[in-house]
């Protein structure tokens, strides 16, 4: 059965991961720069690069999505997965902010 709390969890995991992804390739576009346009060790890659690529790709995604979890800002958008990082529900189409529909228990 799926309600507000799995769709959070679902959306969550979804856009870690796709963010996560994201970030590592970018990651791995910035060690290779490092590796062959400036010639870096692997002593001071290993040292000085790769901890600050590691920690931005996981960390960033993670504050990220933190906050669109606090803001409440991930739901079902009627697709049948719950990704899209905008607070607006399609039980709330014609409804104000704050109104709580016949049925429902979630204001919009």
């Amino acid at each position: 059965m799926r309600n507000a709390t799995t769709c959070t969890i679902q959306g969550l995991v979804f856009s870690y991961g796709f963010l996560v992804e994201a970030f590592y390739n970018c990651s791995l576009n910035l060690y290779y720069l490092a590796i062959v346009k400036y010639e870096k060790t692997n002593e001071h890659i290993r040292k000085k690069i790769e901890p600050f690529l590691h920690s931005t790709a996981i960390l960033t995604p993670l504050l990220v999505l933190t906050t669109c979890i606090n803001n409440n800002n991930v739901n079902d958008h009627g697709g049948g997965t719950c990704i899209k990082l905008v607070y607006n529900p399609p039980h709330c189409i014609g409804y104000e902010d704050g109104e709580i529909r016949d049925g429902f228990s979630i204001p919009c």
